[in-house]
């Protein structure tokens, strides 16, 4: 959800909480605003009482959102589609698969038809249904949903999303444990045109990195990650890490979500009480190693945390040009990371 506060770019007055956030929400609802600003306000307040633990009321609070909404979705798409896909992920943490299916499909539609084909919102939104039927285990499913939408796209000349659609087939064939599908069809992406360009010739570096890595040593893992890195670049890129302990929560995501893949870490029967969370920072050293865990905030709560502070402190990251700062680390802000995990 902050990642859709960030995507409709909130203005620094709304981002807070307590009461100037309730009054900013009760505004829109009580003498109305525009599309965006409620969108901004009913997210960031839904978000709040997510945290707290208040999910029913958050999805009440996204519903009724919709309802004021809908009629402008021609007119200011973005916003409404993200009301959508907020709406969704709460009603997928309800247990609610019905209302979560209609609501991203709604925001597919709303996406589809009222973006044009080359806008980010709409490529990023493409692979949604297929994102869908992984989160509710039908990965048959989602490799029909991902295959049709790459076909449809390429035919249609949008090849960001038809790359978009054909990593995640890689990574869920992989995720399958269909590892000879995996290397074919990411062959296939890297002979594409736009596997030239920088930013995807990266990415589909990181990816192929990432099925060797499921397979390697410590060894071949070092010496894997050191190669990613020899192409220079201050940001590290996630490349590997290990699954969550058994004794975490119901449900846990990792931040590495680009390529549709993901950990789930089984329950305890405490883990039901509510909805536990922490912020959690780390640092990154050059050769791609974590340190200096800290929780920043979060439940009050943080036994349940440890494994998770366990799975990021065996995250590898591709290794980075830069100044060391003495300490090991480099001398710029993107070596240095938060993660927000939230367990059910």
């Amino acid at each position: 959800m902050l990642g859709l506060l960030l995507l409709l770019q909130m203005p620094s007055d709304i981002v807070v909480t307590g009461q100037r956030l309730v009054e900013a929400q009760a505004e829109c609802v009580q003498t109305g605003c525009t599309p965006l600003r409620d969108a901004q306000a009913t997210i960031a307040l839904a978000e709040v009482q997510f945290r707290d633990g208040h999910y029913r009321d958050a999805k009440r609070l996204l519903a009724a959102a919709i309802d004021r909404n809908e009629k402008q979705a021609a007119a200011a798409p973005r916003p409404v589609a993200a009301l959508y896909e907020a709406y969704a992920t709460v009603a997928l943490h309800e247990g609610d698969k019905q209302t979560y299916r209609r609501a991203v499909v709604k925001q597919v539609r709303i996406l589809r038809e009222h973006l044009p084909d080359d806008d980010p919102s709409r490529i990023s939104g493409s692979t949604a249904l297929g994102d869908m039927w992984i989160a509710l285990e039908d990965y048959r499913q989602a490799e029909i949903t991902y295959r049709g939408i790459e076909q449809n796209a390429l035919a249609s000349g949008q090849d960001k999303a038809a790359m978009l659609a054909g990593m995640k087939r890689v990574w869920l064939n992989a995720a399958r444990g269909d590892e000879r599908t995996s290397i074919e069809l990411l062959d296939q992406l890297e002979q594409r045109p736009l596997a030239q360009n920088p930013g995807y010739q990266t990415a589909l570096r990181v990816l192929r990195l990432r099925l060797a890595a499921r397979q390697a040593d410590e060894t071949e893992m070092t010496r894997l990650i050191a190669e990613l890195g020899q192409s220079g670049g201050k940001e590290a890129v996630l490349v590997w890490s290990p699954p969550y302990g058994s004794t975490a929560a119901q449900a846990a995501s990792t931040d590495a979500r680009t390529f549709g893949g993901g950990d789930l870490a089984a329950a305890t029967a405490s883990d039901y009480n509510s909805i536990r969370w922490a912020d959690i920072g780390f640092w990154i050293r050059p050769d791609g190693r974590t340190e200096d865990i800290e929780i920043l905030r979060g439940s009050s709560s943080k036994t349940w945390i440890k494994p998770a502070l366990n799975q990021i402190a065996g995250r590898r990251y591709s290794s980075t040009t830069g100044q060391d700062d003495g300490k090991g680390n480099i001398a710029s802000s993107d070596s240095r990371r938060e993660a927000t995990i939230s367990f059910l």
